[in-house]
């Protein structure tokens, strides 16, 4: 960097990278969208098009407005290319077509990179060689597009010769079309206006860059106000309207800031160098093809009132809703409409004086009329200011960012507050003793704290839409590049989940979606010679089940391929024998292995064997599980399920013999003393409870840890019935001591690899300070019960 930016503009400028990363995450899927609106390669401009259009519109110009506030120059010029061609094809002026949203794509990932550059660097300075090849692309497509729209002359016909125009100048191609006026303007004049119009510009430009270096200097600001003034005059009495609604809104600027009345930590000057460029390049427009129209004025415009603070609006307003001058003589019957149009024409003082000096009116009556004019004026004040007064029905909502550290500070300072808490009130001391104060502020304090726990936890906690969003537009990107056609649907884009989850499952779901992609999903002419419709369909889903969320993804495609798998493993020599004894979990379990790929080539969609060992290692950070369900020719189903919260949790504290453990209450359905007659054993020797008339296996956890239980009759102990995901095991302990909250701590990996120690997911500190072990109950209703 050339100089050392300020705490204040680096947060300023990582606002920006988050704010415009978030634009993306809206912007990409509505381009993919644009598929829908797309038959045999052609675009329909119906309604809901339309929208769809305005809208993305609409986020690039978002983007070009903060980068060129920022004076991220690369980054503004690509969105602006982009808006270009964009505004054309919303005007029916160009087709749409697929190679435009691939471009529109092209555009994305570039701003991404740019923003990634950004964070490092402060600017977008090293991105100047792709920006610049980015934006030929754009303005050869906008090219190319409009010379596609231009009617042909049929062979044999000549073409109709355009108007003769006498004595044009060499510069000047043609006159420009002036609709909104009805004097004549010869040739002389133009080639005077804009001779002097960019001589004008010249100074203004210069004045901005002087004034950008002296911020307080007035004098330039009065100066550049009367340049622009003069500009907006000249613009004004050709008939240049939309010149002179730009130059006017600038002008407006200037004002507010001769009046030091610009808001905090805007920079008017660098705004309007930009506006400077827009003005040139629509002279040299008039110049080349005789066209003033500016394209995207109204964003132009909603770009500088940014710069005008409201009061000054609303006094800009309460001038418009007062009448006329000429329209209060006109009412009055003092002139005639003939005599008001005449002094129009060629009006370059007050109308009044001209009016005056016409003859046509009196200095008295002048006098009058602005007197009448002045009182509407104030009328019309005072409605505002009743307007103003009024309350508003809803409250500003206030956001505040804050660095993620401090969360994860406040939350880790939390977990500790519980272990504390939970020390005091199971302290030793107090066994026995009634202190009714004491239980009542305990019960207090638990309240308090809890309460504080799920306000911080659901401060990290945020929506899938933005990860899922991101997802639908590499599956339009895989589309295109395989030619299979997907109808890709999100459900349960609102689910929220823990910050560090979204940023774990993001490659996940990457490597998860490419399979489907690359591996599930058949050809069109694969899918109809198989009896199914040629679009396949991949669906992408977030649901909160039982203190975990699961996402979900499922595809109508070909299914595992079971023999190519087996093959592949036996070549590898990971089964022994054929592996057919192999069940269909355990055959799924081997595409997690490290290299293992059933791909016949290595393509960059996939065939390395990387991809689900990603998976498998992300997963287990978050202590997340994965389930594949495939059927042979009808479709794969993955589901991802994630800790719902990896800080605490409501836990049931359990006794095994001399052992604690803590059981997660949201997986507990019931506990009970069973009697003799509802226990049965089966004839493979797994023992059965009869509860309701529904039989669950029981499983013992001191057989399970190999540790010595008080005592082994069903009867005598406590069973807990458990459920996940649908499957249910009745748990049998020696006694339930109570329920806490439990601060969830990590184990060593090396635990986890010895034998005695299993379906174990973490650890938590009691309040005596003895380390408790948390149990996976997944994993309890999943091991062979027989074996235990």
């Amino acid at each position: 960097m050339d100089e050392q930016l300020s705490n204040e503009q680096i947060e300023i400028i990582q606002e920006f990278i988050q704010e415009c990363s978030e634009l993306l995450d809206n912007l990409e899927p509505k381009l993919v969208g644009f598929a829908e609106f797309t038959q045999g390669g052609v675009f329909s401009l119906n309604d809901e098009a339309s929208q769809v259009l305005q809208e993305v519109f609409r986020l690039f110009h978002s983007v070009k407005g903060s980068a060129g506030f920022l004076n991220f120059s690369h980054m503004a010029s690509t969105a602006h290319a982009a808006e270009n061609l964009l505004d054309q094809i919303r005007k029916g002026a160009l087709g749409m077509s697929n190679e435009h949203v691939d471009l529109f794509c092209k555009t994305c990932d570039f701003m991404r990179e740019t923003l990634d550059y950004a964070a490092s660097y402060m600017n977008d300075a090293g991105m100047a060689e792709q920006a610049g090849e980015l934006a030929l692309e754009l303005n050869e497509a906008l090219k190319a597009g409009q010379e596609e729209m231009l009617p042909t002359v049929p062979v044999g016909q000549p073409a109709t010769p355009p108007p003769a125009v006498a004595k044009a100048p060499s510069a000047v191609v043609k006159e420009p079309v002036l609709p909104d006026m009805d004097l004549a303007v010869t040739t002389e004049m133009l080639e005077a206006f804009l001779q002097e119009s960019t001589e004008l510009l010249q100074e203004v430009e210069q004045g901005l860059v002087a004034w950008s270096n002296e911020a307080g200097n007035k004098e330039i600001v009065a100066e550049l106000f009367r340049k622009i003034h003069s500009f907006k005059g000249n613009c004004g009495f050709l008939g240049f309207r939309d010149l002179e609604r730009l130059s006017h809104r600038m002008e407006t600027v200037l004002d507010v800031a001769k009046a030091g009345a610009c808001p905090a930590k805007v920079k008017p000057a660098d705004s309007l160098l930009n506006l400077c460029d827009v003005l040139k390049i629509t002279l040299a427009d008039i110049t080349k093809q005789g066209n003033s129209a500016i394209d995207g004025l109204e964003l132009y415009l909603e770009l500088l009132d940014d710069l005008i603070p409201a009061g000054w609006g609303s006094q800009l307003n309460l001038a418009s809703t007062a009448p006329l001058l000429g329209e209060i003589l006109l009412d009055h019957g003092v002139i005639t409409e003939d005599s008001l149009n005449a002094a129009l024409s060629v009006q370059q003082k007050p109308l009044g004086e001209i009016l005056v000096d016409m003859g046509a009116v009196s200095t008295d009556e002048v006098d009058k009329a602005l007197e009448h004019q002045q009182q509407k004026r104030g009328e019309a004040a005072l409605v505002h200011e009743a307007k103003v007064s009024e309350p508003t029905a809803l409250p500003k909502r206030q956001d505040l960012r804050v660095d993620l550290e401090k969360i994860d500070t406040l939350i880790n300072l939390i977990g500790e507050m519980v272990i504390a808490e939970n020390m005091l009130i199971h302290s030793p001391d107090l066994q026995g003793r009634e202190m009714e104060s004491f239980s009542k502020a305990a019960q207090q304090m638990s309240k308090i704290v809890k309460e504080l726990q799920e306000v911080a936890m659901s401060i990290r906690m945020i929506p899938v839409s933005g990860l899922f969003n991101r997802m639908t537009r590499l599956v339009h990107d895989l589309s295109r590049k395989s030619g299979k056609k997907v109808d890709f649907v999100l459900v349960g884009t609102e689910t929220e989940v823990d910050k560090i989850v979204i940023e774990k499952i993001t490659d996940p779901l990457v490597h998860l979606i490419r399979n489907s992609m690359d591996h599930g999903l058949e050809t069109p002419d694969e899918r109809l010679a198989a009896g199914k419709n040629e679009t396949g369909v991949l669906r992408l889903v977030a649901s909160h089940e039982v203190g975990e969320v699961w996402i979900r993804i499922d595809d109508d495609g070909r299914g595992l391929n079971r023999e190519k798998i087996l093959n592949k493993a036996v070549e590898r020599g990971v089964v022994q024998g054929d592996g057919a004894e192999l069940t269909d979990k355990e055959l799924a379990a081997l595409i997690f292995i490290p290299g293992f790929s059933t791909a016949d080539k290595i393509t960059d969609v996939s065939g390395r064997g990387v991809g689900m060992d990603v998976v498998k290692q992300n997963l287990n950070q978050i202590n997340g599980k994965i389930d594949i369900d495939s059927k042979p020719g009808q479709g794969t189903l993955v589901i991802l399920r994630i800790p719902l919260t990896m800080a605490i949790i409501d836990g049931m504290l359990i006794r095994v013999g001399n052992v604690r453990y803590i059981i997660p209450i949201l997986t507990i359905r019931e506990a009970f003393r069973p009697a003799a007659k509802a226990i049965t054993v089966s004839p493979d020797g797994q023992e059965l409870v009869n509860v309701r008339d529904r039989l669950y296996p029981v499983l013992r956890l001191h057989r399970l840890h190999k540790i010595e239980p008080a005592g082994e009759n069903l009867t005598a102990g406590i069973l807990i019935l458990l459920e996940n995901q649908g499957r249910n095991v009745c748990l049998f302990v020696d006694e339930i001591l109570g329920q806490q909250q439990t601060v969830i701590k990590g184990l060593s990996e090396y635990i986890g690899k010895i034998g005695q120690v299993r379906c174990v997911s973490g650890c938590t500190i009691l309040g005596n300070g003895d380390v408790c072990l948390i149990l996976d109950v997944g994993g309890l209703t999943e091991i062979e019960l027989e074996s235990v």
